[in-house]
């Protein structure tokens, strides 16, 4: 068994970020270095993913994310698409996705720890009681409410060729500066939501409407003489669009599908997030 990529899932899925999740994979590393897992651990699984969550959870109680600037929207990293990316298993089985990553920080640490436990791996309530030192009852009421909270958002793959000429669709929309046809491809409760992180341009809050967002893209777009540059990719099962001006990525555009058409939009532009999406650029590259 492959334990380092059983400890970025289970990081990944806890902290929705991808820098800290390769930080988790060294700390879990040294730890068990220093102090080896015991001989008389029959289930060796079961005991890292209760270890990595735990460490997990002291991390989130220590966060400081109130005091983050504007809108938080998890890193965007473009995952492998083979049995070489240790979440590809979760987002097979549609149990990640990055809508489900910027709603998962919705919940409190003790509650996303019980949410990934049950959903991704399947423990029972009895064995997370055991993991994080709650007891049962108090394991399943905290995993309904997690639920509720996410709304049991559980995407298809999109790995397909249908989701990415919708994104495809989106770009040249916009590009042609068709109106109509770009709100025909907006679902009735669109939203978009940008992250600058206080470093970048960004909506200072959420914008809804299928006409106001369709107008904000064609004014952003045409109202310049800069011309910016598309391309496509796929983030944790989602279509994403790629902007790049004068060579520098300075956004990155995650799409939510329902029906075949966008119902939310994830603008991150935050340089050191986008930095960190560059990254996994680099690590795909040379895998």
């Amino acid at each position: 068994m492959d334990f380092d990529k059983l400890i970025f899932s289970v990081a990944y899925n806890m902290t929705g970020d991808y820098e800290t999740t390769k930080d988790v994979v060294q700390d879990i590393n040294l730890k068990f270095l220093e102090n080896p897992i015991p001989e008389t651990i029959a289930d060796k699984r079961n005991y890292i993913i209760r270890t990595t969550i735990n460490h997990c959870l002291n991390l989130k109680k220590r966060e400081q994310r109130l005091q983050y600037k504007g809108l938080w929207l998890p890193e965007p990293f473009v995952s492998i698409g083979d049995n070489t990316n240790p979440l590809s298993k979760f987002e097979a089985q549609n149990l990640l996705s990055y809508e489900l990553a910027f709603l998962m920080e919705q919940l409190s640490p003790t509650e996303r720890a019980v949410f990934v436990l049950r959903e991704a791996f399947d423990f029972s309530h009895k064995e997370i009681s055991e993991a994080i030192n709650i007891s049962a009852d108090n394991s399943r009421q905290l995993f309904s409410r997690a639920k509720g909270k996410v709304a049991d958002i559980k995407h298809e793959s999109v790995a397909n060729t249908a989701s990415l000429e919708i994104a495809k669709n989106f770009v040249s929309l916009i590009s042609q500066g068709n109106m109509e046809a770009l709100i025909a491809l907006f679902n009735d409760e669109i939203s978009l939501l940008g992250d600058g992180g206080g470093k970048a341009p960004a909506l200072a809050k959420p914008l809804f409407g299928k006409e106001q967002i369709a107008q904000f893209f064609l004014k952003l777009i045409h109202n310049t003489t800069l011309l910016p540059e598309f391309s496509l990719t796929e983030i944790l099962s989602q279509p994403a669009v790629v902007i790049q001006l004068n060579g520098e990525i300075i956004c990155v555009q995650v799409l939510s599908l329902n029906e075949n058409k966008i119902s939310q939009i994830f603008a991150v532009l935050n340089p050191d997030k986008l930095n960190a999406f560059k990254k996994s650029l680099k690590v795909l590259s040379h895998s």
